[in-house]
């Protein structure tokens, strides 16, 4: 009877861990779609797209493997399989949704914080552009003059 006890906590045990980690892989899910709507809002080349591939990548090996090997003690198959689980659950159910909300809140960013910003670095760069140039005409100047004779 005691044995059965305890397959039946570890039974118990095991199906949290197997809805947590359904639920991580609905996280990586949004997480994947957080990169879908940078790549939307901010249009860039193959180079980028390969770094953000192997930012997410190394970002959603990690998680699995730290929970997997903190729950279990070692990487299970069950937890794997629940956590692509939660990812495609994710990606067709909520996903689009995810997508239009994550892209919004990207294209509010930009306007309200990086329009802004660029602005005052165009400032900046104008008013050093300008010490530059005058200071280069300067230096031309003064050696033409030492030049000559």
């Amino acid at each position: 009877m005691d044995m059965l006890r305890e397959y039946t906590f570890s039974l118990e045990y095991e199906t949290h861990v197997y809805l947590l980690s359904v639920l991580l892989g609905a996280g990586i899910g949004l997480l994947y779609d957080l990169f879908r709507a940078l790549r939307i809002v901010f249009p860039h080349k193959n180079i980028a797209v390969a770094a953000e591939d192997v930012l997410f990548s190394f970002l959603s090996c990690s998680a699995a493997y730290v929970f997997a090997t903190a729950f279990t003690g070692k990487l299970r198959v069950f937890t794997l399989v629940g956590m692509a689980g939660g990812f495609v659950l994710e990606h067709f159910s909520i996903g689009n949704l995810a997508m239009f909300l994550l892209s919004k809140a990207v294209k509010v960013l930009k306007h309200w914080v990086l329009k802004p910003l660029s602005k005052i670095i165009h400032k900046i760069g104008q008013k050093s552009k300008g010490m530059f140039v005058k200071n280069h005409i300067n230096l031309l100047k003064n050696k033409k003059n030492l030049q000559s004779p």
